[in-house]
């Protein structure tokens, strides 16, 4: 006698296991849904010009090549031609140094000027508003407006010689040219950094800081200890954009000096500007940008292992 069969059909002839793969699927499908824009977006603007500039760094790209559409494959050829310019090394240097100041500058003045829009005085409600006007404003007017102020005859010097303090050619002396675009530089970018900065010191527990407070923690330990802490994923994330920020610096540097005087601001942007729109070498425009890259994976890298070292330790 044959037992009978215990029906695992649902109504409709959907098994229970069938039903979970079919539920399972269009939820893959909706993710997928979600995704791809994002990845389009993402190849589009980053993996495509990414790559279109790789194959122009090995490339003889000029301007003939937008007539004809022929780039002769050159190799290492263009990387050769930047190496052995007089002027890399110093492009080198001056791009490290306007990063490392500006950054550095940038996160502690905009760290003090959070900390003093957390209290009240008079003008706390519409100076942090006020402030913000240097960053909306495009980096061509920013630059030509202190390209004014800082020339011979500028407002600038005009304060000076009231205070009867000795005037110069900011701009035009090389060894001041350098220290006046990172202050322009951090000027620039100084309210971008205090808002945000702003608004990650209202997460910080209250709680937390009126304990250390009756335990005898002063200012500077409670910020150390306890303020810093609790912002740190904001600080890191403002870190990298600036620096990468920083090390693509053109625009500005391009108003305020031309990378002069004697090629004492020239910038490794701007030696790619002038590679692709002076002599029209778009390889080594396209060069210079992969040269560019490989410091901005340097310091990612850099912040990467600091980040990993920074987790350990408070395990």
């Amino acid at each position: 006698m044959t037992s009978p069969t215990v029906a695992t059909d649902r109504p409709g002839g959907t098994t229970p296991g069938r039903f979970r793969l079919s539920l399972a699927r269009r939820r893959n499908a909706e993710l997928w849904l979600f995704l791809i824009p994002a990845i389009a977006f993402f190849a589009l603007f980053f993996l495509f010009p990414l790559g279109y500039g790789v194959f122009m760094s090995t490339t003889d790209f000029t301007t003939g090549t937008f007539f004809t559409g022929e780039a002769p494959f050159v190799g290492v050829d263009n990387f050769v031609t930047i190496f052995q310019s007089p002027l890399l090394g110093t492009a080198i240097v001056n791009t490290l140094v306007i990063t490392v100041i500006s950054v550095s500058a940038e996160l502690v003045l905009g760290l003090a000027l959070a900390l003093l829009f957390t209290r009240i005085f008079p003008g706390s409600r519409w100076l942090p508003l006020l402030i913000l006007i240097p960053w909306l404003l495009p980096s061509v007017v920013v630059a030509t407006i202190w390209k004014w102020v800082l020339s011979g005859d500028g407002a600038f010097n005009a304060v000076l010689a009231t205070l009867g303090l000795p005037t110069n050619a900011w701009l035009a002396d090389p060894h001041t040219a350098l220290a006046f675009v990172i202050v322009v530089a951090v000027w620039g970018s100084l309210p971008y950094w205090s808002t945000i900065l702003g608004a990650a010191l209202k997460q910080v527990p209250e709680e937390q800081l009126e304990a250390a407070q009756l335990d005898g923690a002063g200012p500077w330990q409670r910020l150390i200890h306890i303020v810093i802490p609790n912002i740190w994923p904001v600080i890191s994330v403002l870190v990298v954009m600036s620096v990468v920020y920083s090390l693509l610096i053109v625009d500005l540097v391009l108003v305020l000096t031309s990378g002069g005087p004697a090629n004492s601001t020239v910038t490794l942007g701007l030696l790619s500007y002038r590679a692709a729109f002076d002599v029209f070498e778009f390889g080594q425009a396209g060069a210079y940008g992969m040269l560019l890259l490989v410091l901005s994976l340097a310091f990612a890298a850099l912040y990467t292992w600091l980040s990993t070292r920074r987790e350990k330790a408070e395990r």
